[in-house]
């Protein structure tokens, strides 16, 4: 292990000590309810980049969502980014700057959706604002000129668009690019728990318990359909395509092989990279050379399309 990933490793274990990380369902419900009350949304101000706020319309609710562009800058592509907190935490404000620092390095317009949290609704709302953010994309950029960024949970979220494009038939040409950094999957039967056990202990950020948690409060009182849970059981057909990313520090990554198999199935042109010694979301910022290789990949592969 370089001695860059240790630091990085190191300083989330000692968080990890100073204030451990809820496992309880309950519990995390409970904290989760009452940050996501606290949450407002309002357009930023930046000198540098021009916001407006898009309303994003379900049969439920309407949501907003930030487009940013460079100011002056007339981009003849798009990027979703979509951020995360487990489908449970609106962190949407929080994470803002990821988006801010990812268009420093693409010359595209970011649309960036507050989309819901299961304290709110079952996650099958968050699926469909995302869904509902992209279709409303199009009627701007073609699919050949947008790509898709999710973090955590917005990985997950990217990704599951995908199947729900496919299981509701909504026919809609899917993005170039859809680059999901370490997407969640709730195990479905005693083989994935297992798979999911043998990472007890070596993720600092999510523990394992956390996972299946996680998935219990995205249901509500609801029995949503299988795939909008157990994610990596997807119909990922007629995709563009997918990159993966992992750290093998994580306890997320029990899903890689799942996602594989899921991904083969549908004959998708994809690829899974798991990085040796890094934790949850490792590529999402610039700060070592393991971390600045996916990052600068990633942008890439944005700038390309």
């Amino acid at each position: 292990m370089s001695i860059s990933n240790k630091i990085i490793m190191g300083s989330l274990w000692l968080t990890h000590f100073l204030n451990p990380p809820l496992k309880n369902t309950d519990e995390i419900y409970a904290h989760a309810k009452a940050h996501n009350k606290k949450q407002t949304f309002r357009v930023p101000r930046n000198g540098r980049i021009e916001y407006s706020d898009l309303k994003i319309h379900t049969e439920t609710d309407t949501y907003h969502c930030l487009r940013m562009k460079k100011k002056g800058q007339k981009p003849n592509k798009a990027i979703l980014y979509i951020c995360g907190g487990g489908g449970v935490y609106d962190y949407c404000r929080h994470q803002i700057f990821l988006a801010r620092k990812l268009l420093k390095r693409v010359d595209a317009e970011i649309y960036y959706p507050f989309y819901p949290p299961s304290t709110k609704y079952p996650v099958n709302e968050a699926y469909k604002m995302v869904f509902n953010t992209y279709r409303t994309m199009l009627n701007s950029y073609s699919n050949e000129k947008i790509g898709v960024v999710g973090v955590s949970f917005g990985g997950t979220a990217a990704i599951t668009m995908i199947s729900w494009n496919n299981y509701y038939k909504e026919n809609l040409p899917m993005p170039t690019i859809t680059v999901a950094l370490s997407p969640g999957h709730v195990p479905a039967d005693s083989t994935e728990k297992e798979m999911l056990e043998a990472y007890r202990g070596v993720d600092p950020f999510i523990p394992i318990e956390q996972v299946e948690a996680y998935g219990s409060i995205q249901k509500g009182k609801t029995e949503p359909e299988h795939w909008l849970v157990h994610t990596a059981h997807g119909d990922f057909r007629n995709a563009g395509k997918i990159l993966v990313y992992y750290g093998k520090k994580e306890s997320l990554a029990f899903a890689a092989p799942i996602y594989r198999q899921a991904f083969e199935k549908a004959q998708a042109d994809y690829r899974i990279h798991i990085e040796p010694d890094m934790p949850h979301c490792y590529g999402v910022v610039r700060i070592n050379k393991a971390t600045k290789r996916t990052y600068d990949e990633i942008v890439r592969f944005l700038n390309s399309l």
